[in-house]
């Protein structure tokens, strides 16, 4: 899948988790538990030993390494006062890649419960197809699939980018704001 839904995940998933307070922190925290499994292929990871969980779609998009990766976002966000709030949606962010991921029946699957097994998982229905990866996804087959993926994830992407209401600030309790300013 090109990385737009799994942009609109973490885009969506930051506003929502940083509704009342600054969004920019929170928001690349949990742009970045969206994307973070396929840095495997910045890696290199296409080479190896079939069913290697070093491949794309590997160990790095287990739910294990959403776990992980969930905890210390979490850990950085909230220091040590974590709360469980913060966590789960950290955690349901980053699994949301791999299992995004098993519907676009691109290459041989995700390894969503490596280390336990090496099985990689396909979702019986694949409504996204498998980009093409690298400079082939600016091709205007890629280009074309992710303007598809962006129709698809056009609610959380508009959820995500739309601009907050203003905040309106009123005066303590006691304190009358009806007059008009002097001077």
């Amino acid at each position: 899948m090109p990385s737009v839904g799994h942009l609109a995940v973490g885009l969506a998933a930051g506003r929502w988790r940083a509704a009342e307070g600054p969004r920019l922190r929170v928001t690349i925290a949990f742009t970045f538990l969206a994307l973070f499994p396929d840095a495997d292929v910045l890696t290199g990871s296409r080479g190896g030993a079939a069913g290697s969980p070093w491949l794309h779609r590997g160990a790095s998009h287990s739910l294990i390494a959403a776990a992980v990766a969930a905890l210390v976002v979490s850990l950085i966000l909230e220091g040590r006062r974590l709360r469980a709030g913060t966590l789960a949606a950290a955690f349901l962010t980053a699994a949301s890649h791999g299992v995004l991921d098993t519907l676009t029946h691109g290459g041989a699957g995700v390894m969503l419960l490596w280390p336990f097994s090496h099985a990689r998982w396909l979702a019986p229905w694949a409504p996204v197809p498998a980009s093409p990866m690298g400079a082939r996804l600016f091709s205007a087959h890629g280009l074309l699939l992710m303007a598809r993926e962006l129709v698809l994830f056009a609610p959380l992407a508009l959820y995500a980018l739309w601009p907050r209401p203003r905040r309106r600030v009123t005066a303590p309790l006691g304190v009358d704001d009806s007059s008009p300013p002097i001077g």
